[in-house]
C-alpha cells in the first residue's frame, strides 16, 4: 500500500498529476485544492496518497495535507460516494468549508458539487457529522493552538453535549475574537455559544 509519494512533478494537468519518483512515473488523481498548491512541473513535491484497490484497478488519490486526504477517505465510506465523486466535492470547495457544511448541516452546499445530488449530500451530512472530530483541520487565520482546540472539545462533550453541537459552538468560538490562549478560556467562550 503507498502512504505518500515524494519526487519531481513530471507534468500536471487538470485533475491529475505524474510525479517521477526515481524514473519511474505515478499518475495520481488530486483535487483542484491539491492542484493549487503544487509547485510548477520539474520541481521536487510530496503527496500523501490514498491507494484505493477495487475489483477491476487501482489509482492513486493525493492531497498535499494529511487533513484533506483524512476527510477524502471519510467522504469515500458514505453510501454511494466513491473516489471520484469524493474528488469532485473536494474540488469544489476548500476541505475546511466541506467540514464547515458537514457539521452545521448545510447539505445545499454540497449538493452544489459537480455529480452530488440532494439525497447524497443529505447521506453526507448524516453519516459523516458526528464523525468529523476525528479530523484535525487547520484552521486557517486564527492563531488558537490545535491542542487548546481538542482539549476544548473534549471538555464540551464531558459535558454532554454532541460532537456536532460542541464542534460548531468551538468554531463561533474561535471566530469571535481574539486567540485564546488557555481551555478554560475558549470553554467559556464556547459555552456561551451554546
Amino acid at each position: 500500500m503507498i502512504a505518500y509519494l515524494k519526487g519531481n512533478i513530471y507534468s500536471k494537468q487538470p485533475g491529475a498529476i505524474i510525479i517521477d519518483v526515481g524514473g519511474i512515473g505515478y499518475l495520481v488523481r488530486i483535487s483542484n485544492h491539491t492542484l493549487e498548491r503544487m509547485p510548477s512541473t520539474g520541481e521536487a513535491c510530496t503527496l500523501h496518497i490514498h491507494h484505493h484497490i477495487s475489483d477491476s484497478d487501482q489509482q492513486l488519490f493525493g492531497f498535499a495535507s494529511t487533513e484533506e486526504r483524512n476527510l477524502f477517505e471519510m467522504l469515500i465510506t458514505v453510501k454511494s460516494i466513491g473516489p471520484r465523486l469524493a474528488l469532485a466535492l473536494l474540488s469544489a470547495m476548500p476541505p475546511r468549508q466541506i467540514v464547515s457544511a458537514i457539521v452545521n448541516q448545510n447539505s445545499g452546499l454540497i449538493s452544489k458539487s459537480p455529480g452530488i445530488g440532494k439525497k447524497s449530500a443529505e447521506r453526507i451530512v448524516l453519516e459523516l457529522r458526528d464523525k468529523l472530530g476525528d479530523i484535525v483541520t487547520a484552521d486557517e487565520g486564527t492563531g488558537t493552538s490545535g491542542s487548546i482546540q481538542n482539549e476544548t472539545l473534549s471538555a464540551l462533550e464531558a459535558l454532554g453535549y454532541q460532537r456536532g453541537q460542541a464542534h460548531k459552538a468551538l468554531q463561533a468560538a474561535i471566530n469571535a475574537g481574539d486567540d485564546a490562549e488557555s481551555v478554560s478560556e475558549l470553554l467559556k467562550r464556547a459555552l456561551n455559544h451554546l
